[in-house]
């Protein structure tokens, strides 16, 4: 019997898989933060904020997060010594959030771990696979964050 290629279902399968990796890495990353004194959500967030400073609020539209549970986490860090506030030319209230000497090395010891582990189980995934893969997860989170705008537009719209 002759079975046809379907495209959208193959794709639907690979979405499918999302959750169960978010939730096996979440899983495995807080494992290998034992001891470091934090957690995976002050992870990310120390992550984006060392590539550059950010406000709190711009901090959670690139996470896809709520601003108030990201608020939290960075009071957590500044508490922690691992990050600083810096002050914003265009906003009084509105503070930029860069990691500290010690955030910044604190982040670069746990990735250089986590590169140490992807080497280790899948060091045998191939570049063009690599890229062929981030271009297609590029795609559909790109595609799925304008959505999720616009139905959060739409639900807004219908709540006023």
């Amino acid at each position: 019997m002759l079975v046809r290629f379907d495209k959208q279902e193959r794709l639907y399968k690979a979405i499918k898989l999302v959750r169960p990796i978010h939730l096996n890495v979440h899983r495995s990353i807080e494992h290998m933060l034992e001891g470091s004194g934090i957690s995976v959500a002050e992870r990310a967030v120390l992550e984006l904020l060392c590539v550059e400073p950010l406000t709190v609020p711009e901090a959670a539209r690139r996470l896809s997060m709520k601003r108030q549970f990201v608020l939290r986490v960075v009071v957590g860090l500044l508490e922690k010594g691992l990050l600083e506030k810096q002050p914003n030319p265009e906003h009084r209230r509105a503070y930029f959030c860069a990691p500290s000497v010690v955030g910044r090395d604190l982040f670069e010891a746990i990735h250089r771990r986590e590169l140490e582990l992807l080497h280790a189980v899948l060091g045998d995934i191939n570049q063009t696979e690599v890229v062929a893969a981030l271009r297609v997860m590029t795609r559909v989170a790109t595609a799925f964050d304008e959505l999720a705008r616009e139905l959060g537009a739409a639900d807004d719209k219908e709540g006023s």
